[in-house]
């Protein structure tokens, strides 16, 4: 589940991430991004409510922070994935 937030609308939005990250969940989630660039505003995940991400959703998320979009409340389990998403793959050049 996507909750969409900006309560101060000089800054910028949140979007909470809540439950299971699934595959399933990425077009909402691409949808309320899309909304808040449109805003051109600066853009926050926060997944403190977050139980279990799986792959696809993980490879989402790291491309989202090779965007500049930022993440908060990452559970510890999950950030060294993040590390080896964010790593340059064998054989690619950077």
């Amino acid at each position: 589940m996507v909750k969409f937030a900006q309560i101060d609308p000089a800054g910028p939005v949140t979007l909470s991430l809540a439950g299971k990250c699934s595959g399933g969940c990425l077009g909402e989630l691409r949808r309320a991004i899309e909304k808040a660039r449109r805003m051109q505003k600066q853009i926050i995940i926060d997944m403190s409510e977050v139980t279990l991400v799986d792959r696809p959703s993980l490879q989402f998320l790291a491309a989202q922070m090779r965007e500049d979009i930022q993440l908060i409340n990452c559970p510890e389990y999950i950030e060294p994935w993040f590390e080896k998403e964010s790593a340059p793959q064998e054989g690619t050049s950077a």
